[in-house]
């Protein structure tokens, strides 16, 4: 069995209609053998658009690395950061035994594999959409994108987070609108670049801008089935979890203590 820890970077109390439909996902897309828990950032951000502004991102980073660590600790076999802007990720990587999985960085790259050239689209919010655009640009792979490849739906971050949950299909009818749009525009395979619209398109069975074959890709499915490609490589050729030859190399754990006593954080 394999155990997949999906840490949500909003609070569970504003989640609850996210949650249910991402658990959906996970059953959908999860192999027989994967369980996948979920942990909540607690105290954490309750707003979509606040991860756009980096002083919020960087409080909430904390809570983020935190439940890896926890996951790590309870025998996870991974971990996955559910957010678009893999906030936390490169940190928690750092310190933790466990793969640690980006919807941005794991869904673009596959995106790389399946057409020359992608697009994303997202909530229409400006700040997370210049985000997006330097996420594509730090994972190198601005060659491989769509002039202005960032666009944002016509609906609301608001109309998604609250109508959206209850009715799935108006959101994913917005995304490909979009979608077809960017493949107008010369995008091979449009990247659906958030948490909580991904899972809308997927329940909604909107995977592909049907006349032309081209992959729609939800974030949250695609970093599932890439953590259980990783973990799969860990036990079965014994692939580290990650290199520690570079900037992921792991501080001595005299040092990691002494450090998190210092930022009043437990020490084990």
């Amino acid at each position: 069995m394999t155990r997949i820890c999906y840490v949500n970077i909003n609070t569970e109390e504003v989640s609850g209609p996210y949650l249910s439909i991402v658990e959906k996902v996970f059953q959908k897309v999860a192999a027989p053998d994967t369980e996948i828990g979920i942990k909540s950032v607690e105290p954490g951000l309750n707003r979509v658009y606040d991860l756009g502004y980096y002083y919020l991102s960087f409080l909430n980073k904390r809570q983020i690395v935190e439940r890896v660590i926890e996951a790590d600790k309870e025998g996870y076999d991974a971990a996955i950061v559910g957010c678009f802007l893999d906030p936390g990720v490169r940190e928690a990587r750092a310190i933790a035994s466990i793969p640690v999985v980006g919807l941005g960085e794991s869904t673009m790259h596959l995106a790389c594999l399946l057409g020359r050239q992608f697009a994303v689209v997202t909530v229409n919010e400006r700040t997370l959409i210049s985000e997006m655009e330097a996420e594509i640009k730090m994972y190198g792979l601005r060659d491989c994108a769509i002039s202005n490849a960032v666009r944002g739906i016509s609906l609301s971050e608001k109309e998604v987070f609250t109508r959206g949950m209850q009715e799935p299909g108006i959101v994913a009818s917005d995304i490909l609108d979009k979608a077809k749009k960017c493949v107008d525009e010369g995008a091979d395979v449009v990247v659906v670049g958030c948490n909580g619209l991904g899972p809308l398109c997927t329940i909604s069975g909107v995977v592909e801008v049907e006349e032309v074959h081209a992959p729609i890709l939800d974030c949250v499915s695609i970093a599932v089935k890439m953590a259980e490609t990783i973990v799969d490589l860990r036990k079965r050729l014994g692939v580290p979890a990650v290199s520690r030859a570079g900037i992921y190399a792991l501080p001595r754990e005299k040092d990691i203590k002494r450090v998190r006593g210092i930022f009043g954080l437990k020490v084990d």
